[in-house]
């Protein structure tokens, strides 16, 4: 019967010292709270053994992998337009506001978040408000 191979000692500990690496590896990603808790995660080993032409000796590599449960993605919403005058593309990130509530641009002008128009105030003006006498 052959020599039994300790596996804490092999390659001069090299596979104990790889494994646990990848175990720390898991098990950190088991606890990162952006992962999805109940998917799999997998460590695979691989030994490869290339013997001589003689068979007295074989070439021994030892690799570990671990194959992880990547970050979920984080979602957003982003509003684009085109600015009338330059024609330059515009895009700002939409943020949750108050619905109809008007945002500010970084020249101070109210801007509608649904629709990126921006609001002219002169216009407004404009506008007839009917009111019903009483």
């Amino acid at each position: 019967m052959p020599k039994r191979i300790n596996l804490e000692t092999f390659c001069q500990g090299a596979l104990s010292e790889q494994m646990n690496r990848v175990m720390q590896e898991i098990t950190r990603n088991i606890q990162d709270p952006n992962t999805d808790a109940e998917k799999a995660r997998k460590l695979t080993l691989t030994i490869t053994f290339k013997p001589s032409e003689d068979r007295t000796l074989v070439k021994t590599e030892i690799q570990t992998k671990a194959s992880l449960v990547p970050a979920a993605p984080v979602k957003t919403t982003m509003v684009m337009g085109k600015d009338l005058r330059t024609g330059a593309v515009e895009v700002a990130e939409y943020e949750k506001q108050v619905p109809g509530q008007m945002v500010l641009n970084e020249e101070g002008k109210a801007f509608d978040p649904m629709t990126g128009e921006i609001a002219d105030p002169a216009a407004e003006r404009k506008i007839a408000r009917l009111v019903r006498a009483e």
